[in-house]
């Protein structure tokens, strides 16, 4: 199973690789001890760094070669967290134009079912 898992992450990967016997053979020479551990990791985390890549806009370095990702321990990489704040949200029609809040019940949006409904709170 562990060499089914690691030929899955080294087809997904999207850099450059060396044929399979290579990479296996120095994978396993590397990581003997913890493969059980190791290749179920692999796929998820390159996955998880492929869908990252996809969607930020900031600048990434361009993909290692695969034999460099494993000897590296890459898939140990933490993929940053994008930190924005949640848009403030009316607590009637949930909207996110919201102009006030007030006495710590919530934001209120301009609508005026919406004003009416949040000075009876």
């Amino acid at each position: 199973m562990n060499r089914y898992d690691f030929e899955r992450a080294r087809k997904l990967y999207p850099g450059k690789k060396r044929n399979l016997e290579q990479e296996w053979a120095n994978f396993e020479k590397k990581y003997r001890r913890s493969l059980d551990k190791i290749c179920p990791l692999l796929t998820p985390a390159i996955e998880a760094q492929i869908a990252y890549r996809a969607t930020t806009k900031d600048w990434c370095p361009p993909w290692k070669h695969f034999a460099t990702w494993i000897n590296g321990g890459w898939w140990t990489e933490e993929i940053p967290q994008t930190k924005k704040p949640k848009p403030n949200r009316c607590v009637i029609c949930d909207n996110t134009d919201v102009t006030h809040s007030t006495d710590g019940k919530g934001w209120c949006c301009w609508r005026l079912d919406c004003k009416e409904a949040f000075a009876r709170m």
